[in-house]
């Protein structure tokens, strides 16, 4: 009996494969960069999904950076994220690609609509980049005095993750304190909750090296803070 034919499955149109898919994506996308025409956001929507299904599955999408980067300049929060997925994703391990992304973010950090400051306040925050972490510290210091709560509760937990990325840096630019009076001061229960949270986790961790820190961490488990807490 002769064996059963075998079939291939040819990859799917959302899922370059090759050199030339992506090419062919770098080339699209360029074209769409600065357009206005109806519809551009939806056709850079459809692109936007075919790079990040290519880096999800490992093929090399790190040539179209600038073209996303140029892209995403638009108030879609959709293309946002998913660019803000991609460029974490490369300055991760890239590093000449980190600076250019956190260059792109910053600016995005003083976006006039607040979920876009505070999706790209966060995505700054994820990059983990540790020879880079000066450039975290006038973000989250403008992401804590923000206008707009979802961005001081974004800012917040910022905090936290710059401390473990660089505590010197954290605690040289006086973080605690500036999330301590937040904690004391803001009228949003979430951006309390996260500051409180922060707090709890750093001094916990500083309360080993300084008495101080101990002290701190104390204050924050009292009955004085709770009461204040549920009574404001």
């Amino acid at each position: 009996m002769a064996p059963p034919a075998q079939t291939h499955r040819s990859p799917s149109p959302s899922q370059p494969s090759g050199k030339g898919e992506v090419s062919d994506l770098k080339m699209q996308l360029r074209q769409l960069a600065g357009s206005r025409a109806p519809g551009t956001d939806d056709a850079k929507r459809e692109l936007f999904k075919k790079v990040i299904s290519c880096m999800t599955i490992g093929i090399d999408v790190s040539s179209v950076f600038s073209e996303m980067v140029m892209c995403s300049a638009t108030s879609d929060i959709v293309l946002k994220k998913m660019c803000y997925l991609y460029v974490g994703n490369y300055a991760k391990h890239n590093p000449d690609l980190a600076l250019l992304t956190i260059n792109f973010l910053q600016r995005d950090c003083k976006d006039e609509d607040p979920m876009i400051r505070g999706l790209a306040l966060r995505s700054l925050c994820s990059l983990r980049v540790t020879n880079l972490v000066e450039y975290l510290v006038d973000p989250l210091g403008a992401g804590l005095k923000d206008s707009n709560s979802y961005v001081r509760t974004v800012a917040a937990m910022g905090v936290l993750k710059l401390y473990h990325i660089s505590e010197s840096t954290c605690m040289d630019a006086d973080f605690p304190a500036t999330l301590k009076h937040l904690m004391l001061n803001d009228r949003e229960a979430q951006v309390v909750a996260n500051c409180l949270c922060a707090l709890q986790e750093i001094w916990g961790l500083e309360a080993t090296k300084s008495e101080e820190a101990s002290t701190e961490r104390e204050s924050l488990l009292s009955k004085p803070l709770i009461y204040y807490l549920l009574n404001r």
